[in-house]
């Protein structure tokens, strides 16, 4: 395992919401997340109702908080093999394969990373 971290959009918006896991934020660990949760965080919050300008304000801290990995062609080569090998959405492929490549543990509240090689699914 290693020190650094990618957090996933669940636990992203779990802190912004209910400021539930504060402890895997409040730390001066890295934090890398995956440009693909930063969309997933808005799009949910808004769905939610949630008011624009704490959208804007989370999202700000989010960014600054976190090291952004970007999609790119070799990254997404490599998750096609994610998805399949594990059965996981393109998207969710994308994110744990954005971890491994950055050697970092995925920290989610997803069930469906469950079991896999450096995942941490929280309850």
């Amino acid at each position: 395992m290693t020190d650094s971290k990618l957090v996933d959009s669940s636990v992203w918006i779990a802190y912004l919401v209910n400021r539930s896991f504060k402890e895997v934020f409040e730390s001066d660990e890295p934090i890398f997340l995956s440009v693909l949760s930063l969309f997933e965080i808005k799009k949910i919050l808004e769905k939610q109702g949630v008011d624009s300008e704490k959208i804007a304000k989370g999202v700000a801290f989010i960014k600054k908080r976190s090291f952004l990995v970007n999609v790119d062609a070799n990254l997404s080569e490599f998750a096609a093999d994610i998805s399949i090998q594990h059965k996981l959405p393109a998207l969710d492929a994308l994110i744990y394969a954005s971890a491994l490549k950055n050697n970092a543990v995925l920290i989610t509240l997803d069930n469906d990373f469950r079991g896999l090689k450096n995942v941490v699914v929280l309850d």
